[in-house]
């Protein structure tokens, strides 16, 4: 028997939209072992994922090895469809647990081409493979991503809506054209965001959070992010849409991660989860 697990991640980081990603530690897992074909599933999408070889960690899996004479048991603690990377993840671990069932040694990077034929846009894939904060780009058609912090200069402090949003959905409201001066100002955002992020800097992370491509095309679907940005707690750097959303990142300063919790949980409705989590250090793999 084979385990891969994978890390939950948030996508954007604000202006770095399909760009930047940073891996969070909140982890599904994949067991395979050998026998009659099964699917099963415990946890988020237990009663709604498909329980045959449709589903995405299993076409992930059949790259690499077939399907067929495995048992697949998955444990999901990752909400779907909330920008949350659900679907990265289970990519990632059907990845890693197909080569392992081949017996092939494969570099993160070439899973990533791997993946990326399966997710359609790599930064959150990025992020579940290589864990921390990475940037992705693509050169001559083909897929690259390179770690570049193992931490932000921020804490992530989720809130998780009921609702959902479906990542095609969120797309298709984005418009075809934008303003020269948006795509500059977001442009030097994008710039000051890599640089806070590795020279670890919240003060400039505070400005660089400051989107003008997707962000303001998202709020109908994603009323949080306004809420929250009008309403932010004491001790907040910024806030961000995570992946298409619904679902925001209050990043907090480190010192008061349990007092922004707290005032999200007291101001939130009911049915929002609060969920800080760490930047996952490393990124999915077989244990």
């Amino acid at each position: 028997m084979n385990r891969a697990v994978a890390p939950a991640s948030t996508a954007n980081l604000g202006p770095g939209f399909d760009a930047a990603a940073a891996a969070l530690d909140l982890w599904n897992e994949l067991s395979v072992e050998e026998g009659t074909f099964a699917v099963e599933i415990e946890g988020e999408g237990a009663d709604e994922l498909p329980h045959d070889e449709t589903h995405l960690a299993l076409r992930a899996f059949a790259l690499f090895a077939s399907p067929k004479g495995h048992r697949f048991s998955f444990l999901n603690r990752i909400p779907l469809e909330r920008g949350l990377g659900s679907s990265a993840a289970a990519i990632a671990v059907g990845l890693h647990a197909g080569a392992a069932a081949a017996g092939r040694a494969v570099t993160p990077n070439e899973l990533l081409v791997l993946g990326t034929q399966l997710e359609g846009h790599a930064d959150n894939l990025a992020a579940v493979l290589l864990g921390g904060v990475c940037m992705a780009w693509r050169r001559d058609g083909r897929p690259y991503a390179q770690r570049i912090a193992t931490d932000m200069p921020a804490a992530a402090v989720l809130a998780v809506p009921g609702t959902r949003t479906g990542t095609a959905e969120s797309r298709n409201g984005l418009p075809f054209t934008v303003k020269h001066e948006d795509a500059a100002a977001t442009a030097g955002a994008a710039a000051l965001l890599g640089a806070a992020i590795v020279a670890g800097d919240a003060d400039l992370l505070r400005d660089a959070f400051k989107d003008r491509l997707h962000e303001p095309y998202r709020l109908e679907g994603a009323p949080l992010l306004r809420e929250l940005r009008a309403h932010a707690p004491a001790g907040t750097v910024g806030v961000t849409l995570s992946g298409s959303g619904p679902s925001v990142v209050v990043w907090a300063d480190k010192r008061r991660v349990a007092e922004v919790a707290a005032a999200l949980e007291h101001s939130l409705p009911a049915d929002t989860r609060v969920l800080p989590l760490g930047v996952a250090p490393e990124g999915a793999h077989c244990v």
